[in-house]
Formats: structure tokens, C-alpha cells, sequence
């Protein structure tokens, strides 16, 4: 089956921030202009599927995954999937570019439940067998349901504003899902919850000093399995991504303190402040000073 790739044209409203959401009712042809739920596709954007009545077979990336009202599953950008087979299915899909949501998405990873949630679950899904999915009961699935009614709305009407909505929903939305996540007993869900934590911890504690096998250790991994792991959810290795945060904190003293730059580099975790003023130009292509001035 060939696969089609989705244009962004047919999702996202122009001129305006990339998030939107489409509802797909039992019965259905097609939801909107550009539907692709039973045809195979990819896209470069995340989707985040909420399933609020029936079910359905999913494909993706080459596996077969059966879905109820209750599951809530992210799909991450240029994964291939589509619906094989529905059943009174309905449903209310997100779209969302990661890359536009970037700060408020560093902001969440304060959360464990949303890192095991949106990083970690689709990574482990293949292996986890689609266990460590989301699944939510009727009553938590209701306050659910209404934010995302209201998010329809919006989309529907598309008054001056909506798309603000959008984005102020959207990351309610995150929120909840993450608080969800994090409730959940099941034992490759708290596997995964503990992965989320590292995360956290390196994204709040950034200026103590980690090294892989005390990270390893606070997620009751050896460093082999942490390494390709986190490597695979995030792109980088954990401490290439501490790196990223020092990097990130320290640009944000840059710009809006006027502490020495020797100060900030101790403050964000670096003992030798010509080590980082070389990595911050590696990163930022500027030098600390240079960053600095930029911002004034």
C-alpha cells in the first residue's frame, strides 16, 4: 500500500499557530477536507488520538494495535498509520507542530507524566505490546471530552483569538493527560513513569552534578539500557541533553539578569566558565557576551 503524505494546508488554519482539531463521528466518511483515517499517511506534525466511543484496529509503523473509547495515545511526527478497521468509532484528534510548541513543551517536561507520556510511550510501544497506552475510565474521560468540545468550537467558528484558545486548550489538555499518565498502576506504565522522572530531575536539579550512572540509578537502570533508551525518545544522550539545559538556562540569565557570566555559568552547573562559553558557542553560534548584547 503506498503511503500518503498529509498536507499541512488541509489541517492547519493559515496564518495562524499550527494546532488544531478535528472530530471524527461513527458513520462518517470524512471529517474535513484532506481526511486520511483509513488511508495509510505520514505527516512531519504530532497527533494526539482521544477515543470517546467504539473502537477500531490502528496501524502503525507496521503494527496492528486495537483501540477502545478510553485510549489516548500520541502519534509522534512522520509515522506512518492509519485505520485499518472501525467500529461506531468516534474520536477527536489534535494536531499540533512540536517544533511551535517548543518552550511551552520544555516547560511541561517538569512533568514525569507527560516525558513518559509523550516521549517515552511511543518509543516503548512496539515492545510494551500497546500496554503502556493511556487508557482512561468514563469519569475521567469526561472533563476530557468537554475541553475538547470547546476546542471544537473554536476551530468551527474561528473567531479572532481562536487560535489562542487553541494553544491556552491545548496545553490544559497536556496537563491533564500527564496527571492521568501518572496515576496509572500498571507496571510498564510506572516503568515508564520512572524514565519520566529522570527528565524532570535533570530539567529542574540542572546544576548538580550528574553523571550516567547516578542518572541510571535514579530511574533503577544500568547505564546500557538508560543509554539507547533515552537516546531513542529524545535524540540525544542524558547528558548531552543536561548539556541542553545548562545551555538553555544560561541563555535565559543572559538575557534577563546582569549577574557576570562567570556567575551564570556556576549558577547552571559549569565549573569552568570557558568550558561553557565554548559549548554555549557551539550551541548558539555566539558567545556569551555577544548572546548578551543581542538581547539588550
Amino acid at each position: 500500500m503506498r503511503t500518503v503524505i498529509a498536507n499541512r494546508e488541509d489541517f492547519f488554519p493559515r496564518s495562524s499557530c499550527p494546532i488544531t482539531l478535528r472530530a471524527i463521528q461513527s458513520g462518517m466518511a470524512k471529517s474535513h477536507e484532506g481526511d486520511l483515517t483509513d488511508i495509510r499517511h505520514t505527516h512531519d506534525f504530532a497527533e494526539l488520538i482521544i477515543i470517546t466511543h467504539g473502537g477500531g484496529t490502528h496501524w502503525i509503523d507496521g503494527e496492528v494495535y486495537e483501540v477502545s473509547a478510553g485510549d489516548v495515545f500520541l502519534i509522534q511526527g512522520n509515522t506512518e498509520h492509519y485505520f485499518t478497521r472501525r467500529h461506531q468509532l468516534e474520536m477527536y484528534n489534535i494536531m499540533f507542530d512540536d517544533l511551535y510548541l517548543g518552550d511551552y513543551l520544555q516547560n511541561l517536561r517538569a512533568l514525569p507524566g507527560f516525558n513518559a507520556f509523550f516521549l517515552f510511550e511511543p518509543t516503548y510501544r512496539k515492545r510494551h505490546k500497546f500496554q503502556s497506552r493511556l487508557h482512561l475510565d468514563a469519569a475521567s474521560l469526561f472533563p476530557l471530552i468537554s475541553q475538547l468540545r470547546q476546542m471544537a468550537e473554536e476551530c468551527r467558528r474561528e473567531k479572532l483569538g481562536f487560535d489562542l484558545i487553541l494553544l491556552a486548550k491545548v496545553l490544559e489538555i497536556f496537563v491533564m493527560i500527564s496527571r492521568e499518565y501518572e496515576r496509572s498502576p500498571h507496571p510498564m506504565v510506572r516503568s515508564l513513569f520512572r524514565l519520566g522522572q529522570i527528565i524532570t530531575k535533570l530539567e529542574n536539579d540542572y546544576a548538580q552534578e550528574w553523571t550516567i550512572s547516578r542518572i541510571a540509578k535514579s530511574a533503577s537502570l544500568s547505564p546500557s539500557t538508560l543509554l539507547p533508551v533515552f537516546k531513542e525518545a529524545t535524540g540525544v544522550s542524558p547528558i548531552e541533553y543536561l548539556l541542553r539545559v545548562r545551555l538553555a538556562r544560561a541563555a535565559e540569565h543572559l538575557a534577563h539578569s546582569s549577574q557576570s557570566i562567570s556567575d551564570i555559568a556556576h549558577e547552571c552547573g559549569f565549573t569552568d566558565s570557558n568550558y561553557f562559553s565554548r559549548q554555549f558557542r557551539r550551541h548558539y553560534n555566539l558567545s556569551p557576551r555577544e548572546y548578551r548584547k543581542l538581547q539588550q
